[in-house]
């Protein structure tokens, strides 16, 4: 038997399902990978538009140990340390710490890295983030930062610099 989700539900799971995308660092292509579904299948998922087979997410939970009750709740937040968890998990496999242990996304770095920590307790220029960042091993361009700080205005407060137009400053909420 197939069971097919497409209700409030679906779209609990596919906002989880990217949380936990996001906690690993992972783009897309490479989430797919480590949870032997296609690139497509899991794009399908993450959108929450389609229906989706319950067993599409059989890879997801066994790769992570998400147990599909945790999926489905609404209150659902990955563990802050997945990423570390799973490197831990997967120590002897080396296709998976291959990509565990490339460059992160930026939502990670931004969420899991910089906002635990004192830096946008008083605003910063992306320049400054950028710094941040590569003082971790990590080189981003300021304007895919700008784009990855803009997408996540529920955590970063953005207002325009005072003195130079054009530019924003970004602190947390």
């Amino acid at each position: 038997m197939s069971i097919c989700f497409m209700d409030n539900s679906s779209l609990i799971i596919s906002s989880n399902i990217i949380e936990i995308r996001d906690a690993l660092g992972l783009s897309q292509k490479d989430f797919a990978l480590l949870t032997h579904l296609s690139t497509s299948t899991l794009v399908n998922i993450e959108s929450g538009k389609k229906s989706f087979r319950i067993k599409s997410l059989d890879g997801i939970i066994n790769f992570t140990t998400i147990k599909l009750e945790d999926l489905s709740k609404s209150n659902f937040a990955p563990p802050n340390n997945l990423r570390e968890i799973l490197t831990k998990k997967y120590k002897a496999v080396t296709s998976v710490c291959v990509l565990l242990r490339q460059e992160p996304s930026i939502p990670y770095c931004i969420k899991y890295k910089m906002l635990p920590t004192n830096f946008l307790n008083t605003p910063k220029e992306t320049n400054e983030i950028k710094r941040f960042f590569l003082d971790m091993g990590w080189n981003f361009k300021a304007n895919s930062l700008h784009t990855a700080l803009k997408r996540m205005s529920h955590l970063v407060k953005i207002s325009p610099h005072p003195e130079k137009n054009g530019t924003n400053l970004y602190s947390k909420k």
